[in-house]
């Protein structure tokens, strides 16, 4: 391959300064990979080029020499290395980006060479820190040096070599000792320096990231002292001396004193970390010492340094959190010092969490230390001894009452005048934040139980009074009843104190005066509490009274929410509300206000409502829920309306209907007042709308949005009515086939896999079912007898669901299969299709008809004969799936068919698996003696399917060229 420089130059430019880059990137990868690379490289980097060019030069000999080192000579190794270091020193003034490719490239080669050249690392440290290299300053030289040994440790474990990764780490990490005291020795003198010039700084900054790139590898904690000492000193020299300025740290000292906080961090939380205690406690106190007067400096919201205080916090927690059990022994333990020790840290936690302001947008400290306050409950709960636990518990709810003060204040929302400075994405974040308070409170109610109940309950009077006194302290109130709400899946249903007085709280608050999104979070504290509302229901009409004025209130959405959550545990006790509580949901359904997803979910809490109904009742109600859905249906397939509007409207009035259908359920109501003799009202409803669905089905059958929201209405339907379904199933019948008479859907498949393993055997349906299935089968296979060989990949979600049903009626109801009229052949050809695509799903489901079908296969002769002539090729295809076709992670399905098989066919499995005695089959990767082994554990065992499993595993790895052990 012949490589022209200009053109060379010529694609370089095109990629980096050209949006139509493909080719030129695809030729430029090609060229790089080449045997001149090596030449051209230097070639690129000549001064007189651009930087683009430089850059594609230096970034060539880099990859060359992490990937193709076999390549050098090993006698052209010292001029190689005389002109990496030339071509640094000429790059010494820039521009930094070939600069830093040119030292990356020195760290892989170092790398390579430390077998050679054992003496790299203190080498190449001594030329730069003795100032050897001309034209070069001091802070360039240390720049190129740190940025040299920071990429070492990197370079070593991307490089390809031949020497094993485990042992070159090992040979890296002997060196860490020197890197660091290099490294420290330069830090201690700038620290003593009086002041941080812009140079030194960029240096400095180089030598700490270079420090934590050699911590990650890991280094005896004991012997990180010194350098945490020093890194210490640098951080409070960044801070204090921005402090005596104008109290706002420049970037370039803000992310000097971030990397050294972030370095002391790999130090504490490295994988032995744990084998140190005794030098961690000492680092801790070193942290404490050093670090906390910042911390007070900076305990204010809107503060100017946030993120050295983010970086502090950041560095206590994951120290302690990487020492929990040093902790957990600081919680009741003798030792005086100890004993402070741990105080003091969780004191500092607990102001992180306290910081002043609100999330996200006046402070960003207080979110860090949320998983501490689940580690350390979480800690204590699970030691095994009772005394010792009891003990800790005693030791740390005093702590967690506080925490559980502050979290409720740190949950207050931003009141109107404080908001306008929001943006989207803080609401957002602060909605997660929120979510992270609920979650720690249920954390604190571990620990507290129902003195976190007294803590919300003396705070509830205090939120009551602050409304009273000013309605602009709405959201003191506000965050107290969300906290009540957030625990209330904890609280017993027997609580009759703290309760109560939420619920009078709720109901007497003055909402139309205050801000709406305190009654939002009543409504939803309503709802979350439906399990106490079911055994205290005396307390249930001030609470309806709310929910029904939350529904036409802008709080529509919790308020629909709230009254799901009632209906659905609370229904036998709201019976005697049932009909004015309808009246209000028919008013708000039909005024308009609501959203479709809150009228979709009014319609859940409507059925529930309308079950409990006297049968005289029930359908003038139900015509008045339901006739505008209709209405509104008929109309669309009457204009034959097909636009986005009229899909919207079209699967906003279905999803309605299929929300009814899931709730209205006379039947459960009947039985718990034994009175068994009313029909059901969904029966009623269906019987006269069958009509509207088929049309819906025959005008959007090319929609599946449409066509899965109309097959699940059938669908919710079937299931609730159970056998009182049977006068619909003629005209649910014919409607699924006419669908599948247009096209074969999945959500027509689902329905019609319900309805048949319900009815089949009933007697009056059975034919009507039967008839059912044969079209389904008989519609789908013609629609898989045209597709492509190479396009059934497109057809996996239909294949899926055929198979589905498929698999769930052989399983149940093998006998329909056996009548002649199901073509089984052609069912067994499409399933072998299925399991050989990439996709899961077919896999699955394939392979769970083949083997459900041969399992049933000997009791029906035409079954039987199917399995006796394909049986060769489901092996052979079975096999192939197993040896390169389908994806390694999912080859264990397989080992189904080969137990069903040696179960009801064992003399035919010997036969048919002696196809593995065809060279080269299923791949070139496999032997003879593997294959024998492989076939002979398959057919000795028949009932171990784990053994199958890891059998089909390890078979699997070696026909690709892998190993596996079982």
């Amino acid at each position: 391959m012949e490589i022209d420089i200009k053109v060379l130059e010529e694609a370089v430019v095109l990629f980096y300064r050209s949006e139509t880059k493909q080719q030129a990137h695809q030729w430029l990868q090609a060229v790089q990979v080449s045997p001149q690379a090596w030449q051209f490289c230097w070639e690129l980097m000549h001064p007189d080029k651009s930087c683009e060019v430089q850059f594609f030069g230096a970034t060539t000999l880099h990859s060359k020499l992490l990937k193709y080192w076999h390549e050098v000579p090993k006698e052209n190794h010292q001029e190689l290395k005389e002109k990496i270091l030339e071509a640094i020193v000429a790059f010494g003034g820039g521009p930094k980006l070939v600069l830093n490719r040119l030292c990356i490239a020195f760290s892989a080669f170092i790398v390579h060479m430390l077998d050679q050249w054992p003496t790299a690392i203190e080498d190449v440290t001594n030329t730069f820190q003795n100032q050897q290299l001309p034209n070069l300053s001091v802070n360039t030289q240390v720049w190129i040096m740190m940025e040299i040994l920071g990429g070492i440790p990197e370079e070593a474990n991307a490089i390809y070599t031949s020497v094993q990764r485990a042992m070159l780490r090992q040979e890296i990490t002997k060196r860490t000792g020197f890197i660091l005291s290099t490294i420290d020795n330069y830090l201690c003198v700038k620290c003593d320096s009086p002041m941080l010039e812009e140079a030194e700084t960029a240096s400095m900054l180089r030598a700490v990231k270079c420090g934590g790139l050699w911590l990650k590898n890991g280094h005896p904690m004991d012997s990180c002292l010194k350098f945490a000492e020093t890194l210490l000193k640098l951080v409070n020299k960044c801070y204090w001396s921005c402090v005596q300025g104008d109290g706002c740290m420049t970037a370039d000292e803000n992310e000097l004193a971030e990397v050294c906080l972030e370095t002391l961090s790999f130090i504490m939380i490295q994988p032995d970390a744990h084998r140190f205690p005794n030098t961690a406690l000492v680092m801790i106190r070193m942290f404490l010492d050093s670090l906390t007067e910042i911390i007070k400096a900076e305990w204010r919201e809107n503060n100017l340094n946030e993120d050295i205080a983010v970086g502090i916090y950041t560095l206590l927690i994951a120290s302690i959190e990487s020492q929990s059990r040093l902790l957990l022994s600081g919680i009741a333990t003798d030792n005086s010092q100890h004993r402070e020790l741990y105080t003091r840290l969780i004191e500092e936690i607990l102001q992180c969490t306290n910081k002043p302001g609100i999330y996200p947008v006046e402070e960003s400290c207080s979110i860090l230390a949320m998983g501490f306050w689940y580690m350390l409950q979480d800690e204590v709960l699970s030691i095994d001894s009772d005394q010792e636990r009891n003990k800790c518990l005693e030791m740390i709810r005093p702590l967690y009452a506080h925490l559980s003060k502050v979290l409720v204040r740190k949950a207050q929302q931003p009141n109107e005048v404080s908001i306008e400075r929001w943006s989207a994405d803080d609401l957002e974040t602060f909605r997660c934040y929120r979510q992270d308070i609920s979650d720690t409170l249920m954390y604190c109610y571990d620990v507290l139980h129902e003195n976190l109940l007294e803590i919300f309950a003396v705070l509830l009077d205090e939120g009551i009074i602050a409304v009273q006194r000013d309605q602009m302290n709405w959201p003191q109130l506000e965050s107290v009843i969300y906290s009540m709400c957030s625990i209330a899946e904890h609280i017993n249903v027997t609580e009759n104190k703290v309760i109560p007085k939420l619920m009078h709280t709720l109901s007497e608050i003055p909402y139309e005066n205050l801000n709406e999104k305190l009654l939002g979070t009543g409504l939803e504290t309503i709802g979350s509490y439906c399990e106490w509302f079911k055994e205290n229901p005396t307390y249930l009409p001030p609470a309806i009274d709310l929910l029904v004025k939350g529904l036409n209130s802008p709080m529509a959405s919790q308020a629909t929410l709230g009254l799901k959550e009632l209906t659905r545990e609370c229904q036998m006790q709201m019976k005697v509300y049932a009909e004015p509580l309808l009246k209000a949901c028919e008013q708000s359904l039909h005024g308009g206000h609501l959203k479709n997803a809150e009228s979709v979910r009014l319609m859940y809490s409507i059925g529930r409502l309308m079950s409990m109904l006297t049968s005289d009742k029930i359908p003038s109600c139900l015509d008045s829920m339901v006739s505008p859905c209709f209405e509104e249906l008929q109309l669309i397939t009457q204009n034959r309306t097909q636009n986005e509007a009229a899909k919207i409207r079209t699967l906003f009035r279905l999803n309605m209907v299929s929300t009814l259908y899931s709730s209205l359920n006379t039947r459960s109501v009947q039985q718990e007042n034994t009175d068994t003799t009313n029909s059901q009202p969904v029966l009623l409803v269906m019987e006269k709308t069958m009509p509207i669905f088929r049309q819906i089905g025959e005008m959007w059958i090319d929609d599946t949005q449409i066509i899965e929201a109309l097959c699940n209405s059938l669908k919710y339907a079937v299931t609730n009515l159970m056998n009182d379904s049977k006068p619909m199933l003629p005209d649910l019948c014919c409607l699924i086939v006419s669908i599948f008479q247009t096209k074969c859907v999945c959500p027509a498949m689902d329905i019609a896999k319900t309805c048949i393993i319900m009815f089949y055997n009933d007697g009056d349906l059975h034919s009507k079912m039967h008839q059912l299935l044969v079209e389904i089968i008989m519609y789908n296979i013609r629609h898989f007898e045209q597709i492509p060989e190479t396009n059934f990949s497109d057809a996996a979600d239909l294949l899926e669901s055929f198979y589905g049903l498929n698999s769930q009626i052989v399983r149940k109801l093998p006998a329909a299969y056996s009548r002649g009229d199901v073509d089984c052949v052609k069912l067994i050809h499409f399933a072998l299709k299925a399991i050989v695509l990439p996709e899961s799903g077919p896999v699955k489901y394939g392979t769970q008809f083949l083997s459900h079908f041969i399992m049933q296969s000997r009791q029906f002769p035409n079954m039987n004969t199917t399995v006796i002539e394909r049986g060769g090729q489901i092996i052979q295809t079975t096999l192939m799936c197993i040896g390169s076709l389908t994806p390694r992670t999912q080859v264990e399905v397989f080992a189904d068919i080969f137990l069903s098989i040696n179960k009801k066919y064992p003399q035919e499995l010997i036969v048919w698996m002696k196809i593995l005695a065809t060279p080269q089959f299923p791949t070139t990767c496999v032997s003879d003696s593997e294959k024998n082994a492989f076939m002979n554990t398959i057919i000795r065992e028949k009932v171990n399917k784990r053994i199958i499993q890891g059998q089909v595993r390890e078979f699997s790895a070696k026909c690709r060229g892998l190993v596996e052990k079982i």
